[in-house]
């Protein structure tokens, strides 16, 4: 597969233990880290290196392996992905069954553009541990780099059923839809997402244990659909932010928003207004003589 079709990839650190700093993560004995890896945070986390900085210190010694994990959770931060692979895989020969670890592999090969090692071992992760919805969920992101995405939204739809708090599952099911031009559908999935978290558009990490799976799509026309989500909430400052972004973007059908019944309680708002209306002629700059 060609790079550019995984570049719109986005990765924000979340569950499976990873979604605390490595340091804390380590420090969980394997069966705290199983019973971690099923209970999935809404809201994505990027991890940077004030993350695993000195200051977050375990509250008991590690044992080799916990220090080996976070060791890969190390490099998975910087990138280095390869040796994340090479730890994680070392410490899957301890721990066969261990689904964090396997996921964790496959968001390595994902982030190394090998899509077809990534799923194998989401699978893994699935088969070992089938109540986490989270290697389902980066399941279905291979699903949709591959553009099948009947069976990437199946996937998504798996993983919300299996933990319906998971806000990455709904919005990548969004994404799936808007591929798809199932764009009411769409909408509902973003405004879903945005009910579980109102921040979750807003700024996203680049490294991460659930996936979310943006895509290609003309962002004016993602950005007037996440104006209407917002309209449906009665959101208007969130609403204005996106519509403008999408006239700005280039997005001819903004104005749709006139006739929109789901933008109805926010067109008399100044801000949207100011927005949908164009703005009144300039003033004639010809010069004017008095009347004798």
């Amino acid at each position: 597969m060609k790079a550019g079709a995984w570049a719109g990839l986005a990765f924000s650190f979340l569950a499976c233990g990873a979604c605390a700093p490595p340091c804390l993560a380590a420090s969980r004995s394997p069966q705290q880290r199983s019973q971690a890896s099923r209970a999935v945070q809404s809201k994505p986390v990027s991890l940077s290196a004030r993350s695993v900085s000195s200051s977050v210190l375990p509250s008991r010694p590690m044992t080799p392996f916990q220090h080996e994990e976070m060791l890969g959770d190390t490099y998975m931060v910087r990138k280095l992905f390869r040796h994340a692979i090479a730890i994680y895989s070392d410490l899957l020969r301890q721990e066969p069954r261990n689904a964090e670890l396997l996921n964790k592999i496959g968001i390595a090969y994902q982030q190394l553009e090998l899509p077809e090692l990534a799923e194998r071992y989401y699978k893994k992760a699935a088969k070992v541990d089938k109540r986490s919805a989270i290697p389902i969920n980066n399941w279905g992101t291979v699903e949709f780099g591959f553009h099948h995405y009947g069976s990437a939204i199946k996937r998504y739809k798996r993983a919300i059923r299996l933990d319906p708090s998971m806000a990455s599952a709904y919005s990548n099911l969004g994404y799936a839809d808007l591929a798809r031009r199932k764009y009411e559908d769409a909408v509902l999935a973003f405004r879903r997402t945005i009910l579980l978290d109102p921040s979750f558009f807003e700024d996203r990490g680049v490294n991460g244990q659930v996936i979310e799976s943006r895509g290609n799509q003309p962002p004016g026309l993602f950005y007037y659909l996440l104006a209407k989500s917002f309209a449906m909430l009665d959101d208007v400052a969130s609403c204005a932010h996106y519509l403008k972004m999408s006239r700005d973007e280039g997005y001819k059908k903004f104005t749709d928003a006139r006739k929109d019944p789901a933008f109805k309680k926010v067109l008399r708002n100044p801000r949207i207004r100011a927005i949908l209306l164009p703005p009144p002629p300039a003033a004639s700059r010809a010069a004017t003589f008095p009347s004798r």
